[in-house]
């Protein structure tokens, strides 16, 4: 049954953009949105699911023996997302750290920039959106996935579903970014590969961290979930 279960947890993933707590990985759209080369396509997606494993493995884990959700943990990484929000926000910043600024999210690096390096910038961003979004996006397949992987018995198959899960989420926000990449190139393609699209995915960086650390997030989503259609949620939360 294990290829059931990671197949399942794939497509749990996919309809986890239902879900207005999927608003939180709104980052992944930016980034894909400009992502040069197959690489720095499916590096969101591989961040993602690792995200959701040491994610879900460590509040597992934690949970067992301490009885609690490593809320802080989501504390520290929306702390270093607010970070680097700021980073984004100040041109002198972004000239200082081009490494952790010049391609992060892909879209904003200056055309040649090497696509090793925007896979891996890529590849952190959802790592770490990932692990802000982990907690709010808790549901039965999560909760079950995350229970398995502290049991040394059940470990190899949860931490496949937890990395199918991520993929799956991962998937219509890069198709959303690459959709958006399409649309607006003709008129608004030097705008995104600037400061201006730099400062963009800066905002969305702190909007999503100071909904994460200040616990908003979840008042947020009920406000929004009231809005959306009841079939979506049931959908959403079937798996």
């Amino acid at each position: 049954m294990s290829g059931i279960d990671i197949a399942f947890g794939f497509l749990a993933g996919i309809v986890s953009c239902l879900t207005p707590e999927a608003l939180l990985l709104f980052p992944l759209a930016l980034g894909a949105a400009g992502a040069d080369g197959r690489a720095s396509v499916i590096a969101p997606a591989v961040g993602l699911g690792l995200s959701l494993v040491l994610t879900g493995l460590l509040a597992g884990s934690l949970g067992l023996v301490f009885g609690f959700e490593a809320i802080w943990f989501r504390r520290v990484v929306c702390v270093l997302l607010v970070l680097q929000g700021i980073m984004l926000m100040s041109a002198s910043m972004v000239e200082r750290h081009p490494l952790l600024t010049g391609g992060l999210g892909g879209v904003f690096e200056a055309p040649g920039a090497t696509s090793a390096g925007g896979a891996f910038r890529q590849f952190l961003l959802a790592l770490f959106v990932g692990a802000n979004w982990w907690r709010p996006a808790v549901g039965p397949i999560l909760g079950k996935a995350s229970l398995m992987a502290a049991d040394t018995w059940n470990s190899g198959l949860a931490l496949e579903v937890l990395f199918a899960f991520g993929l799956g989420a991962a998937v219509p926000w890069i198709v959303l970014g690459r959709i958006v990449r399409f649309v607006s190139r003709p008129f608004a393609g030097g705008v995104i590969h600037g400061m201006a699209g730099k400062r963009l995915l800066g905002l969305a960086l702190l909007v999503v961290a100071l909904l994460g650390i200040s616990g908003q997030d979840m008042t947020v989503a009920h406000w929004l979930g009231a809005l959306l259609p009841d079939w979506t949620r049931k959908l959403a939360i079937t798996f």
